[in-house]
């Protein structure tokens, strides 16, 4: 595919951005952050939900089920299945779903000896918006990702090359997560979205090379109960109502 295709109704991204556009729909300033949701992991399944919405200029990828924003939220969870179908809250205010970049992705943590979350980002930039993904298994397949559940580190950053979507280096990278619960009991999934007012960069990571973006997502010893977000800089500011932590335990 030679360009980022956001539903069939939609035009191009290309298209020139028309001045700023909230995400947020449900409040008028932004809310604060949510108290985590906790999800215990024994059921073996990690089922990774992304969910990429669109309102004719800008995009916006979320991974968690419990952001502030409801409308949007999605199915991520652990379970004793593995899902093959993507589940994503209908979105508002304008904004509507964009099945082709949408997509769930799930591994078996106890499979194989497979111990090790990959979580490669990819960030691309068509030079007004930007689009974050993270999933390998979306029909868009020349914006996927490395992302897997393995018996190995994965070493180096996987992306796509789409004509006309540049890869944003900066704003990309790979987080390797022992799911084992040696390193640490929790998963806590920091997700930060940030709004310049013509484009939102969602963040899951917090080793990306733009650290002024960069996340608290980390396996510790303790349930995250607050997210954590980097200020952000140069005009963009934190878009709360977006943004949460999710907790898995991995030994639950």
């Amino acid at each position: 595919m030679d360009r980022l295709m956001v539903g069939r109704a939609w035009k191009s991204v290309g298209l020139a951005l028309a001045g700023a556009c909230a995400l947020s729909v449900s409040v008028a300033t932004p809310a604060p952050a949510v108290a985590p949701g906790v999800a215990a992991a024994s059921s073996g399944y990690l089922n990774l939900h992304q969910c990429v919405y669109g309102n004719g200029s800008m995009l916006y990828t979320n991974l968690l089920p419990n952001t502030p924003n409801t409308p949007f939220n999605t199915g991520t969870k652990v379970s004793k299945d593995d899902e093959s179908a993507v589940t994503c809250g209908p979105g508002a205010g304008g904004w509507t779903l964009g099945s082709v970049n949408s997509a769930a992705y799930n591994g078996d943590r106890f499979g194989s000896g497979r111990k090790y979350l990959n979580l490669h980002q990819c960030v691309y930039s068509n030079g007004s918006t930007h689009y974050t993904n993270l999933l390998p298994n979306t029909k868009n397949e020349t914006f996927n990702t490395g992302t897997s559940i393995s018996t190995a580190k994965d070493m180096a950053l996987e992306c796509g090359r789409p004509s006309g979507w540049p890869l944003n280096s900066v704003n990309s990278a790979l987080y390797t997560a022992d799911l084992t619960g040696a390193s640490g009991r929790y998963l806590n999934l920091h997700q930060c979205v940030y709004n310049s007012g013509t484009s939102l960069y969602t963040n899951l990571l917090p080793n990306t090379a733009n650290t002024p973006f960069n996340t608290g997502t980390n396996v510790s010893n303790t349930a995250d109960r607050t997210v954590v977000c980097a200020p952000g800089s140069s005009g963009w500011r934190l878009d709360t109502a977006n943004t949460a932590v999710y907790v898995i335990d991995l030994l639950a």
